[in-house]
Formats: structure tokens, C-alpha cells, sequence
């Protein structure tokens, strides 16, 4: 283990996909966290990002969050705050709590 910290920002759309996760990072600590977003708020951000194809948080927002797949360590809103205090509340978490849990139950889970 070379020590270097990593975040993985990705939309998961199917319990395949965060599966593999599980395996891949086996023996890491790994935090598993959800964000989430107010629909409006969300497709205002999309359009004014302009690097989204409109209509993608439409989409995504009835695909994400389902099942296994929200089965977070923590869940952030960001509809009312800004991302830096999005990561504030990310890294409080990650302070109070050093042992991550999120996939531990899901490796016991395959």
C-alpha cells in the first residue's frame, strides 16, 4: 500500500457495477457516500455547467439511489450548500467515524 488517498466520483447505475467496487477494494477503508441533489436545483446546474447533455439529471435522478446502491456510509445534500462545504461535512464525517462499514456489509452480502 503506497498511502495515497483516492476519491471516485461516479454515477452507479446498476448493482454490478458497485460490486465490483466491493472486490476491487477489498482491504482499503473505503467510504461509500451518497450525494444528492434537489431535481430543479440539479437541471438549473446542468445548464449552466453547459458540459451536460440537457436532460441527463432526468435521466439519472429515478436510476441512482435505488436498492443496494444507496446503501451509503453518509448521505450529503448539496441543493443549499456549496461543494466546498459539501467536503467539509464529507471530512467531518470521515474524522468522526475511522472505520468505514458501507462495504464491509456489502462484501458479507455476495
Amino acid at each position: 500500500m503506497q498511502g495515497n488517498n483516492l476519491i471516485i466520483d461516479e454515477v452507479l447505475f446498476n448493482e454490478e457495477s458497485l460490486k465490483a467496487y466491493v472486490q476491487h477494494l477489498k482491504g482499503h477503508n473505503v467510504y461509500y457516500i451518497g450525494v444528492f441533489c434537489d431535481l430543479t436545483v440539479m437541471q438549473e446546474r446542468e445548464i449552466l455547467r453547459r458540459d451536460r447533455c440537457i436532460g441527463l439529471s432526468n435521466d439519472q435522478i429515478d436510476r441512482v439511489h435505488q436498492g443496494v446502491l444507496s446503501s451509503y456510509e453518509f448521505k450529503v445534500d448539496t441543493t443549499a450548500i456549496s461543494p466546498f462545504e459539501a467536503a467539509h461535512l464529507i471530512l467531518k464525517f470521515i474524522d468522526d467515524n475511522p472505520a468505514p462499514k458501507a462495504f464491509q456489509l456489502l462484501e458479507k452480502q455476495e
